[in-house]
């Protein structure tokens, strides 16, 4: 007759038992003990096992430190003052020197760095007109930059479909041009009356922008600086400004 299997606790029925803990003393043998049973060999299952929770622990915590490693920022640094940063000698020859040390501006977060520079450019021998209360009856060429230091995610996924957006939404009123040798990718979006233009740059996690802007004369009604060659201008002080913004 075939017996009940003995059971060993509800939780260990079936259960391979492993070996636990041996003492100091329950391991000594006296001559007048009979010799120990030899212990019996781990399947090689077990071994495979533990091989494979091994590996598991180790290739999960490799992916932990890399999920929580921070970008590579490319030596670019955040901008204390980026009108400082952006000397703008390219685009002077054409709009002229600029007027003042310019209006900088930033804000610096844990996850981005934010800053902006406006500035405006005098044409040599021009004077603003003014009414005959002294009031200002027009402006002067200005440059705009921007630069934004994503230090969490990468902006490269949308950088071109947001400039392509931009475009869109203005219409035929810019055109968008691909400029090559600058950075990841780089934009130039020029107004179709020639008063303004942009060049956006995507490099690593930065992002730059540089518009120039032509106010109008009022008693002419021309524009006070020639935009038709100011485009290798902007390239050139761009190139400068980012490496500024890497030293």
């Amino acid at each position: 007759m075939i017996s009940e299997p003995e059971l060993v606790g509800e939780e260990h029925y079936g259960a391979a038992e492993l070996p636990g803990p041996r003492s100091g003393t329950e391991d000594l043998v006296s001559a007048e003990d009979a010799p120990a049973a030899s212990r019996p060999a781990r399947p090689a299952w077990l071994w495979a096992l533990g091989g494979a929770v091994v590996a598991s622990a180790v290739w999960a915590g490799g992916l932990y430190v890399y999920g929580s490693k921070a970008p590579d920022l490319g030596g670019y640094r955040a901008s204390a003052d980026l009108c400082k940063d952006a000397e703008l000698k390219a685009v002077s020859f054409a709009l002229g020197p600029r007027e003042g040390e310019g209006y900088a501006w930033g804000n610096a977060h844990e996850s981005v760095d934010d800053s902006g520079c406006s500035a405006d450019m005098r044409p040599v021998g021009y004077e603003v007109p003014k009414d005959e209360d002294g009031v200002e009856m027009g402006g002067m060429p200005s440059v705009t930059v921007g630069y934004t230091l994503h230090k969490k995610t990468d902006p490269g996924p949308e950088f071109g479909g947001t400039v392509a957006a931009r475009h869109n939404y203005f219409g035929s009123s810019t055109k968008l041009t691909r400029i090559d040798d600058l950075g990841e990718q780089a934009y130039i979006v020029r107004d179709s009356d020639s008063s303004g233009i942009t060049l956006e740059v995507l490099d690593g996690q930065a992002v730059l922008t540089m518009s120039a802007h032509s106010d109008w004369d009022v008693d002419t009604g021309e524009p006070l600086a020639d935009m038709a060659e100011i485009e290798p201008l902007l390239v050139e002080d761009m190139r400068a400004l980012m490496l500024k913004l890497k030293s």
